[in-house]
């Protein structure tokens, strides 16, 4: 156990004192404000583009429309267009006069042309301006005309006005959702799965560079002489994990802040609000475990590929095939958020490669039955135990080979 501590300490201290690991943390923290900032930005844009517009439209005398009623619409009545646009000024115009005024709208932004006909009995407009965006608002104008034309109809039919006025009223609602949002689940679990691939592969690459670069230096020879190789891979391996625990629980903590410092009230997205309420005690003690054990499994295989090489140069290159394995296994889990309870999610959450990657991510999103939580874990701790016993055997054979870097068939020549 003193040999663990030793290794552990030594590997612990040593990555915390780099410029890189420092400078890593605080960049990715000052990421982490900007991100979780940003409704807050957008929202302060928004609501000053909003006071601007509002100044604006107090300030403009309004433009002129230019009504042609060739399907007496209307019934030459243009006071219901004057109150629902206070700040246009609607005058009548004869078909006669449409290619002047079309010459007029062409010349001034300030001015349109609106062209009411009937086809089979139903209104329809065109619409005329210099450049789309000027003059009032067709959408609305098309509202107000339906209102105007269905008033007069129900008026013709005996109806009476408060009647009319009844039935004319748009139909309000809610949502109300009685799970999780998905907007906020996918949200949250998106950036999870990217956190937590990210955090295990960064300091399960930390593990191989660590261990290249005792090799390099000889180091490795005196830690060998004197620890046992499976101490050794241990003993970094916890390291370089509990360096990633607390980078991520800065993170995590830096963004909590943060988000309850900064994130406006009733920010939404799509018509539905953002929050946190997805971290429970329960989700967030399965995210921790589960980056624990994921970096746990791809720790003992980086170990393995920093100790099959001379220099540290090569370390990419002897990682490759790890780095396939994870890419594939987060792209699995990736993909398997667009559908929670689909059989491919279930899948990704129980293979132990893409269950870190995945699992957490459908607790955020979806209420996971507790045996495939189970399954889960026996399968991915049944992994590690068994790539742990072959990876420090594999590794206290390769761990003072110097020269070309080993390849497979070496590295089982050596376990045999």
């Amino acid at each position: 156990m003193k040999e663990f501590l030793t290794v552990l300490s030594y590997t612990f201290w040593e990555n915390t004192r780099k410029k890189s690991f420092i400078i890593s943390t605080v960049i990715t923290l000052l990421l982490t404000v900007a991100v979780i900032s940003l409704p807050a930005i957008i929202t302060y844009f928004d609501n000053k583009d909003k006071t601007e517009q509002g100044a604006q439209v107090d300030q403009e005398s309004g433009g002129i429309v230019y009504v042609v009623d060739s399907g007496d619409i209307l019934k030459e009545d243009l006071k219901q267009l004057g109150l629902a646009f206070p700040n246009t000024k609607f005058e009548p115009a004869t078909a006669n006069d449409v290619d002047a005024l079309k010459d007029k709208v062409k010349a001034d932004e300030q001015s349109a042309l609106l062209v009411l006909a009937a086809n089979n009995g139903v209104p329809t407009f065109d619409y005329y301006v210099k450049q789309a965006g000027d003059g009032a608002d067709p959408a609305a104008l098309s509202r107000v005309i339906k209102s105007i034309f269905v008033t007069d109809l129900l008026t013709t039919a005996g109806v009476p006005a408060e009647t009319s006025a009844l039935a004319q009223t748009d139909v309000s609602f809610n949502v109300n959702e009685l799970g999780q949002g998905i907007l906020n689940s996918r949200i949250s679990s998106i950036v999870m799965s990217l956190l937590l691939f990210f955090a295990i592969y960064f300091y399960g690459y930390g593990v191989a560079m660590s261990v290249a670069s005792e090799k390099t230096s000889r180091v490795m020879e005196l830690l060998v002489t004197s620890t046992k190789p499976s101490k050794i891979i241990l003993g970094k391996s916890a390291a370089m994990g509990l360096l990633g625990l607390i980078q991520l629980s800065l993170v995590v903590l830096v963004g909590v802040l943060t988000y309850k410092l900064t994130f406006p009230e009733n920010f939404a997205i799509a018509g539905q609000t953002l929050d946190l309420s997805g971290f429970t005690p329960f989700s967030v003690a399965m995210i921790v475990l589960y980056f624990i054990l994921g970096y746990s499994l791809y720790a003992m295989m980086n170990a393995v590929a920093g100790a099959t090489v001379s220099k540290a140069e090569d370390v990419n290159s002897s990682i490759m095939p790890i780095s396939m394995i994870a890419l594939a296994a987060f792209y699995m889990g990736y993909f398997s958020l667009l559908a929670p309870e689909g059989q491919v999610s279930v899948l990704a959450s129980i293979i132990p490669f893409s269950a870190p990657f995945s699992m957490p991510s459908r607790i955020l999103a979806d209420n996971v039955p507790a045996w495939q939580i189970g399954a889960s874990l026996v399968a991915l701790v049944i992994t590690i135990v068994f790539i742990a016993w072959l990876s420090i055997r594999i590794y206290s054979a390769a761990v003072l080979h110097y020269g070309t870097r080993l390849k497979l068939k070496d590295l089982l020549k050596m376990t045999s």
